[in-house]
């Protein structure tokens, strides 16, 4: 294309008919604490594109005063605070497990505190994004969308056709880490009243419906490549200065791409603190081992106290170039990433030969601190590591690459 092409006619896509979003509910009615909640799309003749479908959920939060026994007026919620209702989420393709959430809560708060620019966080306010938290008159809604919630809606961006879809829900066992209280007061109960999957079904015209149903015939496999967030936590680490944490044993294809690990002293179940904020805990250096491979390869050599953290800092901003190929927009200042998310962000995601050839790859962590590890302090440990599913739309074989 150069300017001298004048004699080009415009060009129009018109193989996308239209895009309408269609709303499924659970099976059930009862969406109470440790309940599982299940939303499926059992017709399988469609086109569903669940990478823009959302999650919306409407409720009420009951607090009171342990003295007055009065109803509290206005509430403070966590930021994030209505993921850390559910416990864990997961997607099904024709029964089959795709991608999986644990403790979403958490890890989707470190995952959109690494990839939120300004502008994401205030269209997040829809779903209870609010660094400072936000305040609730008694009922509430939210309009999550599930590439916020899972990798795998954030990284596949087509369309899955002829499948049954379902949604797994499981709640929290409570739903104390969703709100931060006054001292006396107490969650009388935080109810959710409805659920639903909001997914858009994409309409295409008969020139690319004929070509889709002769691709279909043909039952060729599809495969659906994307990174999974996998969250390990150690509840409770030991009073000392260094600590080895052996995490998981993973596949070649699942190894890691990014490790991510934040601590957090007694934060959880908690009303008095905030569950979506992460501590120092004088943590001077942490150490990623890929079998004998280790990262970074050089030590941090971090003192909070001292202000010596610029480099934890880079390796934060650094994140949305290396995973999105784009050009940083960091949510945190420097100073505001020091007291709500000191993160240790470990790159992983170039590795060398000798890693590619093993049949397995051995993730082993090494915390060090420069004093003991405070009481009561869990560790969090998000790995985003490589996935591929790959599925038959017409024998509806769905199996996972390893």
């Amino acid at each position: 294309m150069t300017i001298l092409n004048i004699m080009n006619s415009p060009v129009y896509d018109t193989s996308i008919e239209s895009i309408e979003v269609h709303s499924y509910k659970p099976y059930g009615t009862s969406f109470n604490t440790n309940d599982e909640i299940r939303i499926p799309i059992n017709q399988q003749d469609l086109y569903v594109l669940p990478s823009e479908s959302t999650l919306y959920i409407e409720g009420v939060i009951s607090i009171q005063n342990i003295e007055t026994k009065q109803t509290v007026s206005s509430i403070q919620l966590t930021n994030n605070s209505f993921l850390y209702l559910f416990q864990d989420i997961r997607y099904e393709l024709n029964a089959v497990e795709i991608d999986k959430v644990k403790n979403t809560g958490i890890t989707t708060t470190i995952k959109s505190l690494l990839s939120f620019s300004d502008h994401e966080a205030k269209m997040a306010k829809a779903w209870g994004w609010d660094l400072n938290g936000t305040k609730c008159k008694g009922s509430f809604s939210a309009s999550i969308p599930l590439c916020n919630i899972m990798g795998f809606a954030e990284d596949y961006k087509n369309i899955i056709m002829n499948c049954k879809h379902e949604l797994v829900i499981l709640r929290s066992n409570n739903n104390m880490n969703a709100v931060k209280l006054n001292t006396g007061d107490f969650v009388h109960d935080i109810q959710i009243n409805k659920i639903v999957w909001r997914v858009p079904h994409v309409k295409v015209s008969d020139r690319e419906k004929i070509n889709l149903l002769k691709y279909l015939e043909k039952d060729r496999p599809i495969q659906l490549a994307f990174r999974n967030w996998d969250l390990y936590e150690y509840p409770l680490l030991p009073k000392t200065t260094k600590h080895t944490w052996s995490i998981k044993t993973s596949s070649q294809i699942e190894k890691p791409r990014y490790v991510i690990i934040g601590l957090q002293t007694n934060r959880k179940n908690n009303v008095q603190k905030d569950m979506s904020q992460f501590d120092e805990c004088d943590l001077r250096d942490v150490k990623v081992f890929l079998n004998s491979t280790y990262y970074p390869y050089e030590s941090l050599n971090v003192n909070f106290s001292k202000g010596q953290f610029t480099l934890l800092y880079e390796q934060y901003v650094r994140f949305q170039q290396s995973f999105y190929g784009r050009r940083p927009e960091p949510l945190l200042g420097l100073e505001e990433f020091r007291t709500r998310a000191p993160l240790f962000v470990i790159d992983c995601s170039r590795q060398t030969d000798n890693l590619k050839t093993g049949p397995v790859v051995n993730i082993r962590l090494e915390l060090e601190s420069n004093s003991e590890i405070p009481d009561q302090t869990a560790a969090y440990c998000l790995i985003l590591n490589d996935c591929i599913i790959e599925y038959k739309p017409l024998s509806s074989i769905v199996k996972k690459i390893s």
